[in-house]
């Protein structure tokens, strides 16, 4: 038996969305999903906000980046990317969060799902499984994915040059132009990745990963491995729990977890303590 589920995206919260999926299909005695992801629905942002995806929820673009996957994942028997009126009637639509009833400004993206249905929580545990197909392992003490939206310009990455770890940096061309530009001290490596399936591996892979509120977030949430975040507080509506984790909106709070992750402290200014967060929704 196979349960229906819409879902238009976006990436990261088709991920969010896989525990509430998976308890519903359990609850209906089905043992797959099949997903029909909207085809190149509108997303409506504000005109401030810079996204990959364009004005698309999820382009064709990013659906081909996202379904190898979630195809490898053993709860799904299917994953497409249909117009929205060919998406049959019974699918449960888990567009629902964004009828108003939810405040998807803040909390956490991961139970919006599990509130609006009705669902018990049982704890957190990893809900994606890699493939490590490629994979090289060993290859990277950190990597880190830290999109162009949601960012804390306060925030030196660079002090994890003092460190002296083997450092990859995840993400579009563009991101991690940015990323390299602002810190040029810190000599991250980029690793393209061809689909999220290889960007997964990657993830699972490092000891830590560190990020921003983006896609790539979600596969470490979803992989429960080492992570930390940077968070940005006018929508703080990522929360990390299980696993290691921590979060940060100072250099100061990602010195202290560095220097907890890797046994070993990272001085700073006398004043870093005290700097305030400089909140930029896209840049």
């Amino acid at each position: 038996m196979t349960f229906e589920v819409k879902h238009s995206g976006q990436l990261g919260d088709i991920i969010y969305a896989m525990p509430a999926m998976m308890a519903l299909a359990r609850k209906s005695g089905a043992d797959k999903i099949r997903l029909s992801v909207s085809r190149n629905k509108p997303a409506n942002r504000p005109a401030a906000l810079k996204h990959v995806g364009g004005n698309f929820m999820i382009s064709d673009e990013m659906f081909a980046y996202l379904k190898p996957l979630l195809t490898y994942q053993p709860c799904f028997s299917d994953v497409v990317s249909v117009d929205e009126q060919e998406i049959p009637a019974t699918a449960v639509d888990f567009d629902v969060i964004r009828n108003g009833s939810i405040n998807v400004t803040a909390g956490n993206i991961k139970d919006y799902y599990f509130k609006i249905f009705g669902l018990i929580s049982r704890g957190s545990s990893p809900w994606l499984t890699p493939s490590f197909e490629g994979r090289r392992a060993g290859q990277f003490d950190v990597v880190i994915g830290r999109s162009t939206r949601y960012l804390n310009q306060n925030i030196d990455y660079s002090i994890l040059a003092t460190l002296g770890l083997r450092i990859g940096f995840i993400g579009t061309a563009p991101e991690y132009l940015a990323f390299s530009s602002r810190f040029p001290s810190l000599a991250a490596e980029y690793v393209p990745t061809t689909s999220a399936r290889e960007a997964c591996d990657l993830i699972a892979s490092a000891p830590l990963f560190i990020g921003n509120q983006t896609f790539f977030f979600a596969i470490a949430e979803a992989l429960q491995t080492n992570r930390i975040l940077e968070v940005f507080e006018p929508v703080p509506n990522v929360v990390p729990s299980g696993g290691t984790c921590g979060q940060f909106i100072s250099t100061h709070g990602l010195a202290r977890l560095l220097g907890d992750f890797f046994d070993y402290p990272v001085s700073l200014a006398h004043d870093a303590a005290n700097q305030q967060p400089n909140f930029v929704l896209s840049i």
